[in-house]
């Protein structure tokens, strides 16, 4: 008999034509860890009949969540893709090619409308979710650390093997099994730049941090349930996640030394600021690209002791809607939204 073990894990997505219809696994996702589990609404009956023994339990509606934690890396290619950028355009909702610089732009979309089957070999079974979506997107790092990204994900369904409707065996996943193994992206990879808007960003704005967080909240609706219609087939099942609201984009950062009031006095004057994080290894690159911010928050740069005064900044993301035309795409396409990211990496396509 099979025993379930975390180093015999493995993950993998495919990108589903309709949400909720699971599709065949086509790339691996290394991943750290997951928390998806197939929630299960349970009804027990209430009913007084003079005994104090409780009473049947019925199964209800299905919720499945959880979260996906990975590693930061640069996408590879073998016989299979294996890589982390397919969940960047299932957070922000658009993946584009570019060919002229051999680059892959990601940029924030009002509907979110790309959906995955991803399924894990357990080993004892392979657990499939349809109709996973990414509500939720961190990508954060800290000094001498990898860089990592955590999705937050919310599904249709969860099906274990054997179940009915199942698409893909732990066959399926196995045959995955590129010889690149994918290369992390580190703290030390990164130069973070941080300006007003009077000129465009450049090295002189470089700015010394030791931990950063970029997060991404979609605001999906929750799990919603209904009787069956001509696009709902069982009342057990959820309606495909919308958007319930506007976007939240946030960053946060931390600062070994407390050495000027620069930032303190951008909050100060309300000053419309603009924010880059550039990671580079080799011919790879990764860029994060945030043109509209501002400093929000209680900015704090407490004394905590004799040791050394470090300061610690949030920052909300805002729409740029062209107002800051010095920051653009390589390609110089404006930046209309809160964020954008831009990857170098052996993909020869858009994710």
């Amino acid at each position: 008999m099979a025993t379930g073990q975390g180093y015999a894990s493995r993950c993998a997505l495919g990108v589903e034509s309709t949400w909720g219809t699971g599709v065949a696994v086509t790339e691996l996702i290394p991943f750290t860890s997951e928390s998806i589990n197939r929630v299960i609404a349970q009804l027990e009956s209430e009913y007084l009949d003079g005994n104090a023994g409780r009473r049947n339990l019925t199964n209800s509606v299905v919720s499945p969540a959880g979260d996906l934690e990975c590693e930061l890396v640069w996408d590879e290619i073998d016989t299979a893709i294996v890589g982390i950028e397919r969940l960047l355009t299932g957070a922000l909702g658009t993946g584009t090619w570019d060919a002229a610089n051999s680059l892959t732009q990601y940029t924030l979309a009002n509907t979110i409308s790309r959906s995955y089957t991803l399924a894990f070999n357990k080993n004892v079974s392979v657990w499939e979710s349809l109709g996973a979506k990414i509500n939720t997107l961190k990508i954060s790092g800290s000094a001498g650390e990898k860089v990592m990204l955590s999705a937050g994900i919310m599904a249709k369904n969860l099906l274990r093997t054997g179940d009915a409707g199942i698409t893909n065996a732990a066959a399926a996943l196995t045959a995955l099994a590129p010889a690149n193994i994918p290369q992390n992206i580190v703290f030390d990879d990164c130069v973070f730049r941080l300006a007003d808007q009077a000129n465009a960003i450049a090295s002189g704005d470089a700015f010394a941090i030791d931990s950063f967080e970029v997060n991404v909240n979609n605001n999906f609706s929750e799990h919603q349930f209904s009787t069956p219609d001509a696009t709902v087939t069982s009342a057990l099942y959820s309606h495909e996640f919308l958007r319930n609201g506007r976007r939240e984009t946030t960053l946060s950062i931390t600062m070994p030394r407390y050495t000027a009031d620069t930032i303190f006095g951008w909050l100060n004057s309300g000053t419309a600021l603009q924010a880059d994080l550039i990671f580079t290894s080799g011919s790879y690159i990764f860029t994060i690209l945030l043109p509209n911010i501002r400093v929000t928050g209680d900015p704090t740069a407490p004394i905590s002791g004799p040791e050394l005064i470090a300061p610690s900044f949030n920052f909300t993301c805002l729409r740029n809607a062209g107002t800051n035309t010095d920051m653009t795409l390589t390609d110089t396409t404006a930046i209309t939204e809160e964020l954008a990211i831009e990857v170098t990496s052996a993909r020869t396509s858009a994710a």
